[in-house]
C-alpha cells in the first residue's frame, strides 16, 4: 500500500490524517515515564540502602530507557501504521488494514460517525451504496468493510492521529450536512 504522500490529491484543500510522530512520542513517553515512576517509587520503599549517587544512575537508566522505548514505538508506529484518510472537497479517501484509498464523495455518504471500540478511537463510513465510491485503476485491494446495521461500513483507526481528532471533526462537519453525522 503506497504512503498518503505518493496518492494524487483529489482536491487542493485535502488534509490528511495519519499517525503522527511527535504524537505517538509524547503518548509513549508519558506511559513509560508514570511507569518507571511508580517502580522507581516502590523500590525507594523498599528497604535497599544505595547511595545518592546509585539514585541518580538509576534514575538516568530510567529515564534513557523511557526516551528509547517512546522513540521506538513512535517510529514503529508512524512508520508501519496503514491506516489514514484525507477529507477534501471532493469527499472522504480512506485507506485501512495495508488496502490502497477508496475516495467516498459527500453525496454517497450515509453517515460517518466517530467511535471508540475498546477504547480506539476510529471512523466509520457508510457509503449509499457502490455508485460514489471510487478506487483507483488498478488497485490490487481496497479497504474490507464491515456490516453495521445491515450496511457495508469502512473503519479506520484515529488513534494518535495529526492533526487531532478535534481538527477531524472540525473538518468533517464543514463537508457533511449534520444528518450524515450523528452525535457521538
Amino acid at each position: 500500500m503506497p504512503r498518503p504522500e505518493l496518492i494524487p490529491l483529489p482536491a487542493a484543500d485535502a488534509v490528511t490524517f495519519r499517525p503522527g510522530f511527535w504524537r505517538s512520542f509524547g503518548f509513549a513517553l508519558t506511559i513509560s515515564a508514570a511507569v518507571s515512576s511508580v517502580l522507581l517509587i516502590a523500590l525507594a520503599a523498599a528497604p535497599v540502602p544505595m547511595s545518592v549517587a546509585q539514585w541518580l544512575v538509576l534514575g538516568g537508566n530510567t529515564l534513557a530507557g523511557s526516551i528509547t522505548y517512546a522513540a521506538t514505538f513512535a517510529l514503529l508506529r508512524w512508520r508501519w501504521c496503514r491506516d489514514w484518510l484525507r477529507i477534501s472537497s471532493a469527499g472522504l479517501e480512506l485507506a485501512s488494514q495495508g488496502s490502497y484509498p477508496m475516495l467516498v464523495r459527500w453525496p454517497a455518504l450515509e453517515t460517518v460517525r466517530l467511535v471508540r471500540r475498546w477504547g480506539t478511537p476510529s471512523l466509520e463510513a457508510t457509503p449509499t451504496g457502490p455508485h460514489g465510491v471510487a478506487v483507483p485503476a488498478g488497485s490490487p485491494s481496497m479497504p474490507r468493510p464491515r456490516t453495521h446495521d445491515g450496511r457495508d461500513t469502512f473503519t479506520v483507526v484515529t488513534w494518535l492521529t495529526q492533526p487531532g481528532r478535534a481538527a477531524l471533526r472540525s473538518a468533517l462537519e464543514r463537508h457533511l450536512p449534520p444528518a450524515a453525522m450523528p452525535a457521538p
